[in-house]
């Protein structure tokens, strides 16, 4: 999967859903991503990693994603994150 895959399938989320991907190892299956979305207002952090997880559980399933950090936020959280 690359970065570009991984951010495609990602902002399946909502239209305006921001996507950051990091390739950690140059191997395209270590990842961090950093979502920003509406879609997670009024869901608890591991909801919405668990949004993400399903959208990638067949990369999972397979070995095709290996490791995946990440950070989600609302873009009020994300405001008040790049605020700091």
């Amino acid at each position: 999967m690359t970065s570009e895959q991984l951010q495609a399938r990602i902002q399946q989320l909502h239209p305006e859903t921001l996507v950051e991907v990091n390739d950690l190892t140059g191997t395209q299956d270590h990842w961090q991503v950093l979502v920003v979305s509406p879609v997670f207002d009024g869901k608890m952090m591991v909801e919405q990693q668990r949004m993400i997880m399903g959208l990638l559980k067949a990369e999972i399933d397979s070995n095709e994603v290996h490791a995946l950090s990440m950070k989600t936020f609302t873009p009020e959280q994300y405001k008040k994150f790049k605020g700091k």
